[in-house]
């Protein structure tokens, strides 16, 4: 059975998203270090879903699009795959494609399921559900003008 996703990003997108985070400064003001190009590509993608900028489920493009995209051979990007296939960030079958998973024992980012609360603790209070509800009489005049 093929897997079903529920969106997908182009190649140029991705690409997009890609070269903005590499333009972020390193978190401890240090300049980041030279590490291989799969190694970057294969961070970059994981980063992307653990924030919850690129959703899960999302159909990835192909290598050799992505390859074109950003400009690196499709070793690269196969080997960035790859690598996410072995951490349990993305999911393959062959004819399908690749889309972008959560590993198992890792929660879901939450950025993309605004209005709906977090799941989970229950202590845990979601200041967006704080405030109390407007007066009903309030809300009348405010839309009948």
């Amino acid at each position: 059975m093929a897997p079903v996703w529920t969106s997908s990003i182009g190649a140029t997108r991705l690409a997009r998203m890609l070269s903005a985070r590499s333009a972020d400064p390193e978190p401890t003001g240090r300049p980041r270090r030279a590490e291989p190009a799969y190694r970057s590509l294969a961070d970059g993608i994981r980063m992307l879903v653990a924030e919850g900028r690129l959703p899960t489920a999302a159909r990835l493009p192909a290598e050799r699009e992505l390859a074109a995209a950003l400009s690196v051979s499709r070793t690269t990007v196969a080997a960035a795959f790859q690598r996410l296939r072995a951490e349990g960030w993305i999911a393959s079958r062959r004819g399908s494609g690749s889309w972008t998973t959560v590993p198992a024992g890792r929660p879901l980012p939450s950025r993309g399921l605004d209005p709906l609360p977090p799941d989970g603790d229950p202590g845990l209070i979601d200041l967006g559900y704080a405030a109390l509800p407007a007066p009903g009489d309030l809300l009348v005049r405010a839309f009948t003008g």
